[in-house]
Protein backbone atom coordinates (compact mmCIF):
# COMPACT_ATOMS: atom_id res chain seq x y z
CA UNK A 1 0.00 0.00 0.00
CA UNK A 2 2.80 2.42 0.90
CA UNK A 3 4.62 1.56 -2.34
CA UNK A 4 1.48 2.24 -4.39
CA UNK A 5 0.94 5.57 -2.63
CA UNK A 6 4.58 6.51 -3.20
CA UNK A 7 4.45 5.68 -6.90
CA UNK A 8 1.13 7.50 -7.26
CA UNK A 9 2.48 10.60 -5.52
CA UNK A 10 5.58 10.70 -7.74
CA UNK A 11 3.45 10.21 -10.88
CA UNK A 12 1.07 12.97 -9.80
CA UNK A 13 3.95 15.35 -9.16
CA UNK A 14 5.52 14.70 -12.59
CA UNK A 15 2.24 14.67 -14.49
CA UNK A 16 2.09 17.24 -17.29
CA UNK A 17 -0.51 19.91 -16.61
CA UNK A 18 -1.71 22.63 -19.01
CA UNK A 19 -4.19 25.42 -18.43
CA UNK A 20 -5.00 25.56 -22.15
CA UNK A 21 -4.17 22.11 -23.55
CA UNK A 22 -3.52 21.89 -27.27
CA UNK A 23 -4.91 18.95 -29.19
CA UNK A 24 -5.24 18.09 -32.85
CA UNK A 25 -8.54 17.34 -34.50
CA UNK A 26 -8.34 14.51 -36.99
CA UNK A 27 -9.61 16.68 -39.85
CA UNK A 28 -7.75 17.60 -43.04
CA UNK A 29 -8.98 20.64 -44.98
CA UNK A 30 -8.41 21.22 -48.70
CA UNK A 31 -8.89 24.84 -49.83
CA UNK A 32 -8.97 25.95 -53.47
CA UNK A 33 -9.50 29.68 -54.17
CA UNK A 34 -11.53 30.31 -57.33
CA UNK A 35 -11.85 34.10 -57.74
CA UNK A 36 -15.07 35.37 -59.26
CA UNK A 37 -16.87 32.01 -59.25
CA UNK A 38 -20.38 31.47 -57.91
CA UNK A 39 -21.04 28.80 -55.23
CA UNK A 40 -22.61 26.53 -57.86
CA UNK A 41 -19.58 26.84 -60.14
CA UNK A 42 -17.25 26.20 -57.20
CA UNK A 43 -19.18 23.08 -56.22
CA UNK A 44 -19.11 21.60 -59.72
CA UNK A 45 -15.57 22.60 -60.72
CA UNK A 46 -13.76 22.22 -57.37
CA UNK A 47 -15.57 20.39 -54.58
CA UNK A 48 -17.04 17.47 -56.51
CA UNK A 49 -13.73 16.70 -58.21
CA UNK A 50 -11.83 16.70 -54.92
CA UNK A 51 -14.46 14.46 -53.30
CA UNK A 52 -14.15 11.91 -56.09
CA UNK A 53 -10.35 12.00 -55.91
CA UNK A 54 -9.93 11.45 -52.16
CA UNK A 55 -12.99 9.35 -51.27
CA UNK A 56 -11.12 6.06 -51.77
CA UNK A 57 -8.14 6.96 -49.55
CA UNK A 58 -7.78 4.59 -46.61
CA UNK A 59 -8.39 6.27 -43.26
CA UNK A 60 -11.02 8.84 -44.29
CA UNK A 61 -14.28 8.49 -42.38
CA UNK A 62 -16.34 11.33 -43.81
CA UNK A 63 -15.96 13.99 -46.51
CA UNK A 64 -17.79 17.32 -46.29
CA UNK A 65 -17.70 20.09 -48.90
CA UNK A 66 -18.37 23.80 -48.48
CA UNK A 67 -18.83 25.82 -51.67
CA UNK A 68 -18.96 29.57 -51.42
CA UNK A 69 -18.37 32.52 -53.68
CA UNK A 70 -14.71 32.65 -54.70
CA UNK A 71 -13.46 29.47 -52.99
CA UNK A 72 -14.23 25.84 -52.21
CA UNK A 73 -13.43 23.83 -49.06
CA UNK A 74 -13.37 20.07 -48.59
CA UNK A 75 -13.11 18.66 -45.04
CA UNK A 76 -11.89 15.08 -44.70
CA UNK A 77 -12.65 13.61 -41.27
CA UNK A 78 -10.27 10.77 -40.42
CA UNK A 79 -11.05 7.64 -38.46
CA UNK A 80 -10.03 7.51 -34.81
CA UNK A 81 -7.73 4.54 -35.42
CA UNK A 82 -5.53 6.45 -37.89
CA UNK A 83 -2.08 6.64 -36.34
CA UNK A 84 -0.13 8.51 -39.03
CA UNK A 85 -2.12 11.61 -39.96
CA UNK A 86 0.76 13.04 -41.99
CA UNK A 87 0.73 9.98 -44.25
CA UNK A 88 -2.97 10.46 -45.00
CA UNK A 89 -2.34 14.18 -45.66
CA UNK A 90 0.39 13.25 -48.14
CA UNK A 91 -1.98 10.89 -49.95
CA UNK A 92 -4.68 13.57 -50.09
CA UNK A 93 -2.13 16.08 -51.41
CA UNK A 94 -0.98 13.65 -54.07
CA UNK A 95 -4.50 12.81 -55.25
CA UNK A 96 -5.60 16.45 -55.35
CA UNK A 97 -2.54 17.46 -57.37
CA UNK A 98 -3.38 14.73 -59.88
CA UNK A 99 -6.70 16.36 -60.77
CA UNK A 100 -6.14 17.68 -64.33
CA UNK A 101 -9.41 19.50 -64.90
CA UNK A 102 -9.37 22.36 -62.41
CA UNK A 103 -10.50 25.67 -63.95
CA UNK A 104 -7.80 27.91 -65.39
CA UNK A 105 -8.56 30.70 -62.93
CA UNK A 106 -8.48 28.40 -59.91
CA UNK A 107 -5.46 28.89 -57.66
CA UNK A 108 -3.22 26.18 -56.23
CA UNK A 109 -4.85 23.89 -53.60
CA UNK A 110 -3.89 24.38 -49.97
CA UNK A 111 -3.95 21.33 -47.68
CA UNK A 112 -3.70 21.63 -43.92
CA UNK A 113 -4.63 19.81 -40.74
CA UNK A 114 -7.07 21.66 -38.53
CA UNK A 115 -5.55 22.36 -35.11
CA UNK A 116 -7.62 23.72 -32.25
CA UNK A 117 -5.97 26.49 -30.25
CA UNK A 118 -7.40 28.36 -27.28
CA UNK A 119 -6.18 31.92 -26.82
CA UNK A 120 -4.59 32.56 -23.41
CA UNK A 121 -4.30 36.36 -23.61
CA UNK A 122 -5.79 38.92 -25.96
CA UNK A 123 -4.03 42.26 -26.40
CA UNK A 124 -6.06 45.17 -27.75
CA UNK A 125 -4.44 47.70 -30.08
CA UNK A 126 -6.52 50.89 -30.27
CA UNK A 127 -5.90 53.90 -32.49
CA UNK A 128 -7.48 57.34 -32.86
CA UNK A 129 -11.05 57.74 -34.10
CA UNK A 130 -10.08 57.91 -37.76
CA UNK A 131 -11.81 55.68 -40.33
CA UNK A 132 -9.63 56.62 -43.29
CA UNK A 133 -7.73 54.00 -45.26
CA UNK A 134 -4.36 55.41 -44.19
CA UNK A 135 -5.31 55.17 -40.51
CA UNK A 136 -6.48 51.57 -40.97
CA UNK A 137 -3.21 50.60 -42.64
CA UNK A 138 -1.19 52.30 -39.92
CA UNK A 139 -3.18 50.50 -37.21
CA UNK A 140 -2.51 47.19 -38.98
CA UNK A 141 1.22 47.98 -39.07
CA UNK A 142 1.23 48.73 -35.32
CA UNK A 143 -0.65 45.48 -34.62
CA UNK A 144 1.95 43.55 -36.64
CA UNK A 145 4.75 45.18 -34.64
CA UNK A 146 3.03 44.16 -31.38
CA UNK A 147 2.60 40.61 -32.69
CA UNK A 148 6.30 40.38 -33.64
CA UNK A 149 7.32 41.66 -30.20
CA UNK A 150 5.10 39.07 -28.48
CA UNK A 151 6.65 36.26 -30.53
CA UNK A 152 10.05 37.20 -29.12
CA UNK A 153 8.89 36.00 -25.69
CA UNK A 154 9.98 32.42 -25.05
CA UNK A 155 6.69 31.46 -23.39
CA UNK A 156 4.62 32.54 -26.44
CA UNK A 157 4.30 29.82 -29.07
CA UNK A 158 2.05 31.64 -31.53
CA UNK A 159 0.34 34.99 -31.99
CA UNK A 160 -2.14 36.11 -34.63
CA UNK A 161 -4.01 39.27 -35.56
CA UNK A 162 -7.80 39.30 -35.25
CA UNK A 163 -10.37 41.83 -36.42
CA UNK A 164 -8.37 43.31 -39.29
CA UNK A 165 -9.08 42.99 -42.98
CA UNK A 166 -6.72 41.09 -45.24
CA UNK A 167 -4.60 42.99 -47.71
CA UNK A 168 -6.26 43.23 -51.09
CA UNK A 169 -5.45 44.94 -54.39
CA UNK A 170 -8.40 45.88 -56.62
CA UNK A 171 -7.80 46.37 -60.34
CA UNK A 172 -10.36 48.74 -61.87
CA UNK A 173 -10.50 49.38 -65.63
CA UNK A 174 -13.06 51.67 -67.30
CA UNK A 175 -15.55 49.92 -69.56
CA UNK A 176 -14.63 52.18 -72.47
CA UNK A 177 -10.99 51.12 -72.18
CA UNK A 178 -11.93 47.44 -72.21
CA UNK A 179 -14.05 47.91 -75.33
CA UNK A 180 -11.35 49.87 -77.14
CA UNK A 181 -8.91 46.97 -76.73
CA UNK A 182 -11.51 44.21 -77.12
CA UNK A 183 -10.93 42.78 -73.64
CA UNK A 184 -13.24 41.35 -71.00
CA UNK A 185 -12.74 41.22 -67.24
CA UNK A 186 -12.05 37.48 -67.35
CA UNK A 187 -9.37 38.04 -70.00
CA UNK A 188 -7.77 40.78 -67.88
CA UNK A 189 -7.74 38.43 -64.88
CA UNK A 190 -6.09 35.69 -66.97
CA UNK A 191 -3.44 38.10 -68.30
CA UNK A 192 -2.61 39.38 -64.82
CA UNK A 193 -2.39 35.84 -63.47
CA UNK A 194 -0.04 34.80 -66.29
CA UNK A 195 2.24 37.84 -66.15
CA UNK A 196 2.29 38.65 -62.44
CA UNK A 197 4.64 35.78 -61.61
CA UNK A 198 8.03 35.03 -60.15
CA UNK A 199 9.57 31.86 -61.56
CA UNK A 200 12.96 30.14 -61.25
CA UNK A 201 14.91 30.02 -64.51
CA UNK A 202 17.51 27.42 -63.66
CA UNK A 203 21.24 27.53 -62.96
CA UNK A 204 23.95 29.02 -65.16
CA UNK A 205 27.35 27.44 -64.54
CA UNK A 206 30.74 28.74 -65.64
CA UNK A 207 34.31 27.91 -64.70
CA UNK A 208 34.45 30.46 -61.93
CA UNK A 209 30.93 30.78 -60.60
CA UNK A 210 27.34 29.62 -60.59
CA UNK A 211 24.48 32.05 -61.23
CA UNK A 212 20.87 31.36 -60.30
CA UNK A 213 18.43 32.64 -62.92
CA UNK A 214 15.03 33.89 -61.84
CA UNK A 215 12.24 35.74 -63.62
CA UNK A 216 10.98 38.41 -61.24
CA UNK A 217 7.88 40.10 -62.56
CA UNK A 218 5.58 39.83 -59.54
CA UNK A 219 3.99 43.03 -58.32
CA UNK A 220 3.22 43.23 -54.61
CA UNK A 221 1.73 46.71 -54.46
CA UNK A 222 -0.78 48.53 -56.66
CA UNK A 223 1.78 50.70 -58.43
CA UNK A 224 3.77 47.65 -59.53
CA UNK A 225 0.72 45.79 -60.83
CA UNK A 226 -0.40 48.89 -62.72
CA UNK A 227 2.79 48.68 -64.82
CA UNK A 228 1.99 45.19 -66.13
CA UNK A 229 1.07 45.36 -69.84
CA UNK A 230 -2.31 43.92 -70.73
CA UNK A 231 -1.81 44.17 -74.51
CA UNK A 232 1.28 43.70 -76.62
CA UNK A 233 2.10 46.10 -79.45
Amino acid sequence: MLALMLVGGISLWKMRREVFPEFELEVVMVTVPYPGATPQDTEEAICQKIEEAIRAIDGIKKVTSIAQEGSGFVLAELRSDVKDVQKVMSEIDREVNRIPSFPVLAEDPQIQQITFREAAIRVGVVGPDDRSREAELRLREVAEEVRDDLLQINAVSSASIMGSRDYQIDVEIPEATLRSYGLSLSQVASILQARNVELPGGLLKSEGQEVLLRAKNKGRIGEEIAKLPLVTQ
